[in-house]
């Protein structure tokens, strides 16, 4: 007597899978290919493109949403992309604040993905289900940003803070003169998510051809079975050089910038202007001028604009100076 088979079907002799094992099997190749998407579009240098942020999530949602009982799709799909992502910092060397800021894209991108899957096989077939096939294909389409020099948009931003001190012109000129002691001034907020840490800063002064170079701290030391911070664990530096000088105002242009935040923007120039408000104080403005290098523009425009803000504004409450 021949034992019964614990898995599968096999109604007419031959095996077939069970919805389960088909789920599973899909977990797993969601799982492969998303790895492989991982490290081959970053290896051919599209690492910063919609392609990786738009497009791995856009497949990853396909493979399981199109291998997963109608009822289930979207949790199984979102249950599976929260544990890639997680598994994206031991596994793949991603760091924290890169995770948490892209998480809420890949969230939405593989929900839409998901949702207009099982719509449009609905067995109810409401009237226009397969008009919900048109949002997977817009997400492809969307996937080209970055990749496709056409379809690039311009990332050119600028954003600036401003504060307020008691101290006159000449006291908030010879404060901008002196490096900034980031050990009195920690990181809080957005900025303490896990971006790179200020932790020294040299200024040769405010004339024409002076530099100013600002040390940032390398990533945290992982276990020998952890994949090392993509990051590395070595010191980087941000190097300015004064280009324009006029009284009240300094213009810095970037020289070099070896830091990890050179993957997600590119610094142009940085400029600092102060003048009598005439209260009896002097108005202090920072001002970032940069290039978005991540995309898509629709989601890190936004977010790189609101992070670049916040940076101003701890830079220019920064300087030793009274309130």
């Amino acid at each position: 007597m021949m034992p019964e088979p614990i898995s599968g079907d096999q109604s007419g002799g031959s095996y077939r899978p069970t919805r389960q094992q088909w789920t599973v099997a899909a977990i797993i190749v969601a799982f492969v290919a998303g790895v492989v998407l991982f490290k081959l579009i970053k290896g051919v240098g599209l690492g910063q493109t919609a392609a990786f942020y738009v497009g791995i999530p856009t497949i990853l949602a396909l493979i399981l949403t199109l291998s997963t009982p109608s009822k289930r799709a979207v949790g199984m799909t979102m249950k599976v992309l929260t544990i890639f992502l997680l598994l994206s910092m031991p596994l793949l060397g991603e760091g924290f604040v890169c995770v948490i800021c892209a998480a809420p894209l890949f969230y939405l991108v593989a929900l839409l993905v998901a949702l207009s899957v099982d719509k449009a096989r609905d067995k109810r077939k409401p009237p226009g289900a397969q008009a919900f096939l048109a949002a997977p294909l817009l997400l492809v389409l969307l996937s080209f940003e970055g990749v496709v020099p056409g379809i690039a948009v311009s990332g050119d931003a600028t954003v600036s803070a401003t504060r307020l001190s008691s101290a006159g012109p000449a006291q908030v000129e010879a404060a901008l003169a002196r490096p900034i002691d980031f050990d009195v001034h920690p990181l809080t907020g957005m900025l303490a998510l896990g971006f790179p840490r200020p932790q020294h800063d040299h200024s040769d002064g405010l004339h024409v051809g002076d530099r100013r170079t600002i040390t940032f701290d390398g990533a945290h030391h992982r276990p020998p079975f952890v994949a090392s911070h993509h990051w590395g664990e070595s010191r980087s530096q941000l190097t300015l050089v004064v280009t324009e000088r006029t009284p009240g105002h300094v213009r810095y242009t970037a020289e070099a910038d070896t830091t990890p935040i050179s993957t997600w923007l590119s610094w142009r120039s940085v400029e600092i202007s102060w003048r009598d408000d005439g209260s009896g104080k002097t108005m202090i403005t920072w001002t970032f001028h940069y290039t978005r290098n991540l995309s898509p523009s629709w989601y890190f425009g936004p977010l790189e604009r609101f992070t670049v803000q916040r940076a101003a504004n701890y830079l220019v409450h920064a300087v030793d100076l009274p309130a």
